[in-house]
């Protein structure tokens, strides 16, 4: 599987699962909370969209 297709997948998980937070965590806790895990759980997403480009990047180099 090349890895433009894995990001593809990964980016789709990552707003679905989003979504699907955010909903749940409005119903249960209220905004102010909310939002800051959410903004949390999409910062660690995009850290590791930043670390699987590197090390494909990597890869592609040696």
């Amino acid at each position: 599987m090349s890895d433009r297709i894995r990001m593809s997948i990964f980016l789709a998980v990552v707003a679905v699962v989003t979504v699907l937070a955010l909903l749940q965590g409005l119903a249960a806790e209220g905004t102010q909370r909310v939002l800051l895990l959410t903004l949390a759980a999409l910062g660690v997403a995009s850290l590791l969209l930043w670390t699987t480009g590197v090390r494909s990047k990597a890869r592609r180099n040696s």
